[in-house]
């Protein structure tokens, strides 16, 4: 499946490394033009540099998406930016939160939910009336296999995910009278930077690269998205296979499961 981008103009965030990174060389190669959100602007200016080589008037505009009263203005002057008009908008910046639950604190809580919940939904809102009045548009929020195999490690990482995938199906269905569509993309096991070690997180999962997508073919999934008209699609057919298994029966799903995270539970 394919998406012609030629004329359109996308708020991409998250775009410094990455899912982001190669998602923004991607949708410039399909001919869109994009405007790169991240809060790293040496890294920004990178891909930029590779997004011009495909939409020479993609631009940047660095900032800090936890800076939750601050979203509006990003928005603005993204619109700015873009001509006055943002026809896609990609929800992908996010934070990891590798901790146990008997470990975890309020703040962790608090501050991936603030990331990865708080900060997308408060974008889309400073977007989407103006999508609505010209009844046309895409929001399209990028979710976590942590949602659909198995939070273990992982709780309140994966429920800022749940919270921002029921926000989407919320946009989906209340939208439907419109042009504007809402659209949830599910990534799984990629070779990023997410998936290294990190501050004040527990270490990661190990990583196979012969089963793990690298974040180019993640790009390219995410794209193709945009010119799919169901609510959720999967980075892999492996990702969605999971996703099925599960939702058909979540507890044989969990209990053939908990045997393996009996023998990993441990001091967090």
């Amino acid at each position: 499946m394919t998406w012609d981008g030629t004329g359109q103009h996308v708020l991409l965030t998250g775009a410094s490394s990455g899912i982001g990174a190669a998602a923004a060389v991607e949708l410039a190669r399909a001919g869109a033009r994009v405007c790169l959100v991240a809060r790293r602007e040496e890294r920004l200016a990178e891909v930029l540099e590779q997004v011009h080589e495909h939409s020479p008037d993609s631009t940047m505009l660095p900032a800090d998406l936890s800076d939750l009263d601050g979203l509006a203005s990003v928005a603005g002057r993204a619109r700015e930016a873009l001509d006055g008009r943002i026809d896609v908008l990609v929800n992908n910046a996010g934070v990891p939160k590798r901790r146990r639950v008997v470990g975890m604190s309020p703040a962790d809580v608090e501050s991936v939910m603030a990331m990865n919940y708080f900060s997308p939904v408060r974008l889309t809102l400073a977007v989407l009336p103006q999508m609505v009045e010209r009844n046309r548009g895409h929001v399209l929020n990028v979710s976590s296999m942590g949602v659909h195999m198995a939070a273990f490690g992982v709780g309140a990482y994966s429920a800022s995910k749940a919270a921002l995938e029921m926000f989407t199906e919320s946009l989906h269905v209340e939208l439907a009278h419109t042009d504007v569509r809402a659209h949830l993309f599910v990534p799984g096991t990629t070779l990023s930077e997410f998936s290294t070690p990190k501050a004040d997180n527990d270490p990661p999962f190990p990583v196979d690269p012969a089963t793990a997508a690298t974040s180019e073919e993640v790009a390219v999934a995410l794209v193709a998205a945009l010119g799919d008209d169901r609510l959720v699609t999967y980075a892999t057919e492996r990702d969605a296979a999971t996703s099925a298994t599960k939702a058909a029966d979540p507890n044989a799903f969990l209990a053939g499961l908990r045997p393996t995270f009996a023998q990993l539970t441990g001091p967090s």
